[in-house]
């Protein structure tokens, strides 16, 4: 009987930690959150007409050369899969 005390133990614990969660109140979490965090002002970094063109222009650049890479992987995948299944049934 030596594991007696260990499933007293365990007990204890649950019951403590029952304890625990029935004090903790949603409001007590909303009033805790609103007191600790502060409300800040994001600063935007000001860019120039041209220099935003230019921004916009490489990230539409960049997604057209993935989307090219993307499709050029799906016709391989495709080639692929379709040679395979050729080998396996006609030869």
């Amino acid at each position: 009987m030596s594991s007696a005390g260990t499933i007293a133990a365990a007990i204890t614990s649950l019951r403590e930690n029952r304890a625990l969660l029935k004090k903790r109140k949603f409001k007590d979490l909303k009033t805790l959150l609103y007191e600790t965090s502060e409300k800040t002002e994001l600063e935007f970094k000001e860019v120039s007409a041209q220099e935003l063109f230019r921004i916009k222009m490489e990230i539409r650049r960049k997604a057209k050369r993935a989307a090219r890479i993307e499709t050029a992987i799906y016709i391989v995948c495709t080639i692929l899969t379709l040679s395979f299944f050729y080998w396996l049934f006609y030869l």
